[in-house]
């Protein structure tokens, strides 16, 4: 009898083509929780190492690492927002959370630096500087 099924290889499939549909969900679910890499990292029972060789050799899971970071910041703005929306902001340690966000999600919540020269050169030695704050136009004023 012949088997007209193409025939598998040995051993596991290769980290770069396939991921296990429990680890895209333990991801998605750590960030719908709010949690630290780490946490899902312990769950599935992989290192730092491995997690970044994963990030650059398979697809399916630097997408999933994609979209949990979107739902991991959307859980964390969504307590800062809940502590202003309830007037529970005074038992609110906002000082934490924008520390917690500009680490964690660097790209859409770092402090913007101000760069310090005029029209590109470097400021004089005279210590003498001069500033102009310019506020913007609200309401036609």
């Amino acid at each position: 009898m012949e088997n007209n099924t193409e025939k598998k290889g040995r051993g596991r499939p290769r980290v770069e083509t396939y991921l296990n549909p429990e680890w895209y969900d333990i991801i998605l679910q750590a960030g719908r929780d709010g949690k630290h890499i780490t946490q899902f990292l312990i769950q599935l029972g992989i290192s730092w190492e491995t997690h970044y060789e994963l990030l650059k050799r398979n697809a399916k899971y630097s997408e999933a690492f994609k979209e949990y970071n979107k739902l991991c910041e959307n859980w964390w703005y969504e307590k800062g927002w809940e502590a202003m929306e309830s007037g529970q902001s005074n038992k609110f340690n906002q000082r934490l959370w924008a520390i917690i966000m500009s680490n964690k999600f660097r790209d859409n919540w770092r402090e913007k630096q101000v760069d310090i020269t005029t029209q590109g050169e470097k400021l004089n030695d005279n210590k003498s500087i001069q500033i102009e704050i310019i506020k913007p136009n609200i309401d036609g004023e």
